[in-house]
């Protein structure tokens, strides 16, 4: 049994009982009259009506609320609608430009490994004419035109050597003294000759001092030097 249906039944009771009880006082107080005027059949009916009136009235009105506050209570239950948000529709990605290449310096030319050797070589040409003097057939020559010849070629040669390059003696003893070559030595830098035989430390005369560049300090090559193998350019007068 529900609570609207538990209403109505208790609604008509307590209505069926205030009824009777104020019909009985009504009766109490009006019941000689009543009879005497022969109206009791009317006064019964008319309580009875009116019982039933109210007490179908009351459970009407009581039976509304009670709906109405069982809907409330039950919407007030249900979980409330989610709100689903608008759905943005989807940016397209944004194209990403590749950063620009910076540009690759081109690479420095090199000298071709005879380059530098080939310079030296004009170099010595140039200062002291040696090229001239080394592909001259001495044999056509006195001793005494060598020797002047030579004075000059030597000047310029050894002008040449020491602007450009640096030298300093593999040994620093003197040519003609004793030196003892020890164990692990570079044989790049001293030669040995003469008996040898053993291993190392070997005592030996110093015949040449050798000689080791320092330094080298020649002039920066044009491109269109390196592959070229021109030593001295060759030297014509023009005549008019």
């Amino acid at each position: 049994m529900n609570t609207k249906q538990n209403f109505i039944i208790q609604t008509a009771v307590i209505i069926l009982i205030l009824n009777g009880i104020l019909l009985g006082v009504m009766y109490a107080l009006t019941g000689a009259t009543i009879q005497a005027n022969g109206q009791m059949l009317i006064f019964w009916g008319v309580g009875v009506v009116l019982t039933l009136l109210l007490g179908g009235a009351v459970a009407f009105v009581g039976g509304r609320a009670i709906d109405a506050a069982a809907a409330d209570a039950q919407q007030t239950a249900l979980p409330p609608t989610p709100v689903t948000p608008p759905v943005e529709p989807a940016r397209p990605a944004a194209k990403v430009e590749p950063a620009p290449k910076k540009p690759t310096p081109p690479p420095t030319p090199q000298p071709a490994p005879t380059a530098s050797a080939l310079q030296m070589l004009s170099i010595l040409q140039r200062e002291g004419r040696l090229i001239d003097f080394l592909q001259e057939d001495l044999s056509l020559y006195e001793d005494d035109q060598i020797g002047a010849a030579v004075r000059s070629i030597h000047a310029g040669c050894k002008d040449a050597l020491e602007a450009h390059v640096t030298l300093e003696p593999v040994v620093s003893d003197d040519e003609g003294s004793t030196i003892t070559v020890p164990a692990g030595f570079d044989a790049h830098a001293i030669r040995l000759t003469g008996n040898v035989s053993g291993e190392p430390p070997f005592t030996g005369v110093v015949r040449h001092r050798g000689w080791r560049a320092v330094k080298v300090d020649l002039p920066q090559l044009m491109d269109n030097q390196t592959a070229q193998a021109v030593v001295a350019a060759a030297e014509v007068e023009v005549e008019r």
